[in-house]
């Protein structure tokens, strides 16, 4: 029997683990998923018709964006009140923040119901139309909401404000029901395939962001990548258009008096009877810069900081001081403490526009132009234990010229010898020594918490919530103070955790790496008694050895990562 070719456009990342565990039971459909929002999601949906798709899936305004755009049949996965009660709980869960969700009727008609049956302290906001996403979110704002429900474009629109996003996802009850009305629609309703001149012409060109017009201006097409819409006025398309006719050949324009320069370049072709005019757009810079050893980049979004603990409390209040948006800062605390987060956290709160920057010590002088050129506005410069007294000197006067130029210059250290500070010019800094995670046991909850609210927006893992008894296990472990162990052990539950929410018995069949680090090697067959079982064990030593990351243990093992992602499923 043919199997029915099943394109699923995902419009966020988490929805395609959860597709491809799905797909093991469809055994007559062939499903492709990607990912793609909105515009993005229209032209991988182009691509997939052109592939030979029969039908196309894909959720929200990427959906209904899809429909108008090709000819294959289009199936909208419905959001579910499972769906709502999963987020809702999800959301319930950030205690000390204001929360709302904010949608339209179709959503918040039902959450509203769930709100109020189950007493959660969650306002509801119903949007009339797209446009009314922006003004409500900065209303919400001025009233100290700061974590956001919602779809795609809410979240995102609550992300460019400096407010959490809490995306609703999809589960696996809506995403199956997608499927089956798939095969429903697909033996009733199937359209023909048609490649259209203008797509076979722009594929040929391989540009990603472009549009089509007549030689009166008048756009027949478009398609946007990285830019959110046309960036041009009318004007000046028709002067564009005008150029190539009285050249007959290509014209490149750069526009560089612009939030993000991008350059054009314009040509005209035949289309039968017609003279049509493409319009190729191409970023001339990014929000991310590599520098020597580290990375430059925008932040739009307040990061997540548990700070619950009296410790963790004391240094947050301070770090929202009006003095500590632009004072020089010494950080000083055990790897993985959370130096880099603490001053992501000052950059965004004190709302810098400018650059956020990462760099160790040594790579500072190699980097230094970049550094000015790119005006960063708070530089995190790392500091090992390696010696620094052959070069102090020339380091003091690059960090001068950088607070000169109103750079906020914080340095990060396990510890800071005073002599160190003194010979870097820092003896103004502010010195903050972060705690261990055995002085920040108030902060223990909203940590696991925080971390299995990523791993479910990311990785798609099912876990939301942790039982309670789970969570007394949880703080019998001696956390040595290194929060990115934390994060990667509720990684290793997360994904071992079959249900939505964590079990006692998951944590202990899955011990911590503090707990099994004394075990020997040779022991982690133990109770293994199938060929399965041994590998099993093989994956989850790897995974251990490489700190969870997934992509590094698929690369030690030779199997790529989605297998390695199936393996752990089973």
């Amino acid at each position: 029997m043919k199997k029915i070719n099943i394109g699923f456009i995902s419009p966020y990342d988490a929805m395609v683990p959860v597709i491809e565990e799905l797909k093991k039971g469809q055994n007559d459909l062939l499903i492709t998923a990607v990912t793609g929002n909105l515009e993005k999601g229209v032209a991988l949906a182009k691509e997939l018709e052109l592939q030979g798709m029969d039908v196309l899936i894909s959720r929200g305004g990427t959906a209904k964006l899809i429909r108008d755009a090709v000819m294959l049949p289009v199936i909208d996965v419905h959001m579910s009140g499972y769906d709502l009660l999963r987020s809702i709980m999800l959301a319930s869960g950030h205690l000390g923040e204001k929360k709302a969700l904010v949608g339209f009727s179709n959503i918040t008609i039902g959450a509203a119901s769930i709100v109020s049956l189950l007493e959660i302290d969650l306002k509801v906001v119903t949007l009339a139309e797209a446009s009314d996403v922006e003004p409500i979110l900065s209303t919400l704002k001025a009233e100290g909401y700061t974590r956001i429900l919602g779809d795609v474009v809410t979240v995102n629109a609550a992300q460019q404000l400096g407010m959490n996003g809490l995306l609703i996802q999809s589960g696996r009850e809506s995403i199956l029901q997608s499927l089956e009305e798939a095969r429903r629609l697909h033996k009733t309703q199937q359209k023909n395939q048609q490649l259209l001149r203008i797509f076979e012409h722009l594929l040929a060109e391989q540009e990603q962001d472009f549009f089509v017009a007549t030689k009166t201006g008048k756009v027949l097409y478009e398609n946007w990548s990285s830019i959110k819409r046309l960036p041009l006025t009318s004007t000046e398309i028709n002067a564009l258009i005008q150029q190539v006719n009285d050249s007959d050949l290509p014209v490149l324009k750069i526009f560089t008096e612009v939030e993000r320069p991008f350059s054009i370049r314009a040509t005209s072709w035949q289309d039968r009877s017609s003279t049509l005019f493409s319009f190729f757009f191409k970023r001339l810079s990014a929000s991310t810069h590599e520098l020597n050893g580290g990375l430059a980049e925008k932040i739009h979004q307040l990061p997540p900081l548990a700070a619950e603990s009296t410790a963790m409390k004391n240094i947050r209040h301070l770090l929202e001081e009006p003095f500590l948006a632009t004072a020089p800062i010494v950080l000083e605390g055990a790897p993985g403490s959370g130096k880099e987060t603490l001053a992501r956290y000052v950059h965004a709160y004190h709302q810098k526009q400018g650059y956020f920057a990462v760099l160790p010590i040594e790579e500072l002088k190699k980097s230094f132009s970049e550094l000015h050129a790119l005006k960063v506005t708070t530089l995190l410069v790392t500091i090992s234990n390696a010696p620094l007294s052959d070069f102090a000197r020339e380091i003091k006067e690059q960090l001068a010229v950088l607070a000169a130029q109103n750079t906020q210059v914080i340095l990060a250290a396990e510890e800071m010898p005073q002599n160190l500070i003194d010979s870097l010019g820092m003896q103004e800094a502010v010195r903050i020594t972060l705690p261990s995670l055995t002085d920040r046991q108030g902060d223990l909850e909203l940590l696991v918490h925080q971390f299995l609210t990523e791993f479910h927006q990311t990785l798609g893992t099912r876990p939301i919530k942790v039982r309670d008894d789970a969570m007394e296990e949880l703080k019998k472990n001696h956390w040595n103070g290194d929060v990115n162990e934390l994060k990667a052990y509720i990684k290793k539950l997360a994904l071992a955790e079959k249900e939505y929410v964590i079990e006692k018995g998951t944590v202990l069949k899955n011990p911590s790496a503090a707990q099994t680090q004394q075990k020997s090697k040779e022991l982690f067959f133990e109770g293994a008694t199938t060929l399965k079982e041994i590998e099993r064990k093989i994956i989850e030593q790897v995974l251990h050895e490489e700190g969870f990351n997934q992509t590094k243990a698929a690369k030690r093992l030779g199997i790529n990562r989605a297998t390695l992602w199936r393996k752990l499923k089973e």
